[in-house]
């Protein structure tokens, strides 16, 4: 249940801070919209900006190894070019809603801030539902653990799997 839960947390990890990268200058930070806060229209929110953004995203695959992602601002990727190409009676489907408030520094890259995304998953080999939150060590509820750490300054504050409760088990909450 944890290598499961780590996949689609690296999965969700791509799509928001490497993807826009990779596809290049003319991919907006996915659930960002509005030019007010992006005096450069470079498609990132302007350094010192914290913006909101939520978008939902699908992702679904089969015992054959395909797949079928809907990473939620247009763009598809996978093996195949519809979850109904894949095969019926293998078939996972993982409903992501994705929130966000971050500084992105006029980059793809979120700088500070947090990230917050549920995860519904239901099919042959997954029925769990993930919840997780990740802060940036601006935020007030940073430990500094390492055993909860990612990319050396954000950390999970939350890590829920159905029927596991949340694995980090935090210790300060916002306002204490």
């Amino acid at each position: 249940m944890q290598h499961k839960f780590l996949k689609l947390t690296s999965l969700l990890l791509v799509l928001v801070l490497v993807i826009p990268t990779v596809l290049g200058q003319n991919t907006a930070v996915p659930g960002h919209r509005g030019n007010r806060v992006d005096s450069d229209n470079n498609g990132y929110p302007d350094a010192g900006v914290m913006v909101n953004g939520h978008y939902t995203s699908l992702y679904a695959y089969d015992m054959n190894g395909d797949w079928y992602w809907d990473l939620g601002d247009g763009r598809i990727q996978g093996t195949v070019a519809s979850v109904d190409a894949l095969d019926p009676a293998t078939l996972t489907v993982c409903d992501y809603v994705n929130n966000y408030r971050a500084d992105f520094g006029n980059d793809p890259f979120m700088n500070s801030g947090w990230i917050q995304n549920h995860i519904n998953c239901h099919g042959y080999d997954d029925n769990s539902h993930y919840n997780y939150l990740i802060v940036h060590e601006t935020d007030p509820r940073y430990t500094g653990n390492p055993d909860w750490a990612i990319w050396g300054t954000w950390e999970y504050h939350v890590q829920t799997i159905s029927g596991s409760g949340n694995l980090v088990r935090p210790i300060n909450h916002v306002g204490n």
